[in-house]
């Protein structure tokens, strides 16, 4: 195939679970125009690329920053402006109170989850997810969330609507991914039962259904107090 037209008949005629592959491939090609690398020769002890995920946890544990992890390839990650925090901190806090006595709990930035495509790990950090029925403890990562919450950010903005987006419905335990901006009135609720079709959410009197824990947040509290 030399032109765009031959490429375009050819995707036309790839069935949907071959499309969703070649996405996930497209997404992964253009990662390292959106994310830091980090180099072996930031490490004292010089790992090696591409590092497996038992070094990738060695190296979370002894590190001051986070890394998410791609495949054997470890990407810094940004610090965010007070705005995306207190906007994180809400939901936190809505589903710290909703929750509170039964099976589930709210985790904030600092809990990675771990999933698998095709043969090969991945760990990102959400910014708010919910897992259910597990013993608390001194796990470094979970497998199983529920519910995950991403608030963009300039940095992190196309990963989270694209490649995570496409990466998290691997997770068979998630039921709903929803998408916060932070600089205007927007927020996109991602469903499992509704074959991952965006609703997209606008203005202050809108109220985001949680169906996944029962919870339904007023946008006017996620934006309490914020400037838009």
């Amino acid at each position: 195939m030399n032109t765009l037209a031959e490429v375009e008949s050819a995707v036309l005629q790839l069935s949907q679970v071959e499309c969703d592959r070649l996405v996930e491939w497209l997404e992964t090609s253009r990662r390292n125009r959106l994310r830091v690398f980090e180099s072996a020769a930031k490490y004292g002890a010089e790992p090696q690329f591409p590092m497996t995920f038992e070094e990738y946890l060695e190296l979370e544990a002894n590190s001051r920053i986070r890394h998410e992890y791609l495949a054997g390839e470890v990407f810094a990650m940004c610090g965010v402006a007070p705005r995306h925090n207190r906007i994180a901190g809400r939901f936190h806090g809505a589903f710290r109170d909703h929750l509170k006595g039964g099976p589930c709990e709210p985790y904030i930035s600092d809990v990675a989850v771990k999933l698998r495509i095709s043969r090969d790990d991945y760990a990102y950090y959400p910014d708010v997810m919910v897992v259910c029925g597990r013993e608390k403890g001194e796990e470094r990562f979970f497998t199983d969330p529920k519910l995950i919450v991403e608030v963009l950010s300039p940095s992190t903005a196309s990963v989270d609507r694209h490649e995570k987006r496409i990466a998290y419905r691997r997770i068979e335990a998630l039921e709903e991914y929803v998408i916060v901006a932070q600089d205007e009135i927007e927020v996109t609720v991602f469903r499992r039962e509704e074959t991952w079709a965006p609703l997209i959410l606008e203005t202050l009197d809108s109220v985001l259904e949680l169906r996944s824990i029962g919870l339904a947040l007023p946008l006017a509290l996620v934006y309490e107090g914020e400037a838009m």
